[in-house]
């Protein structure tokens, strides 16, 4: 095998054989894509600066330079899987799958309460998640 090839891994039979969703694509490309807000949007993948899913509200937060995608759905964690595996690259919320995805620019809001994943406290003072303290 020369160096100049890229070895590529065998698929699982759960790859090869289980039905993916029609709310995302799975390939390998090097921006992500999604539909927010009546537009199409594409972050480079090198530019994420981090992730958090959100298991008891199945919501997971992408953070970009720019703002946060937040997407919701049954099958969010299914989506992240192939996300982190940079073979879904193009989303779009079909209302079953995937229900909600929303592009929040830095500076407009907390993602995590528009989200609805954070809740005041008794207090009032503070943010308090379900079950530990937002960031």
């Amino acid at each position: 095998m020369s160096d100049n090839m890229m070895r590529v891994p065998p698929r699982s039979l759960k790859e090869q054989f289980s039905k993916g969703s029609d709310a995302w694509k799975e390939q390998s490309d090097p921006l992500f894509r999604f539909w927010a807000e009546g537009d199409w949007w594409g972050f480079p993948f090198f530019s994420l600066t981090a992730s958090r899913y959100f298991g008891d509200k199945k919501t997971l937060c992408l953070y970009w330079p720019l703002g946060t995608v937040v997407i919701t759905g049954p099958k969010v964690l299914d989506f992240y899987v192939e996300f982190c595996a940079q073979r879904a690259t193009c989303l779009r919320a079909d209302g079953k799958d995937i229900t909600d995805l929303k592009l929040i620019f830095n500076g407009d809001s907390n993602p995590e309460n528009e989200a609805g994943l954070c809740k005041k406290s008794k207090l009032g003072q503070r943010a308090v998640r379900v079950a530990q303290q937002c960031p």
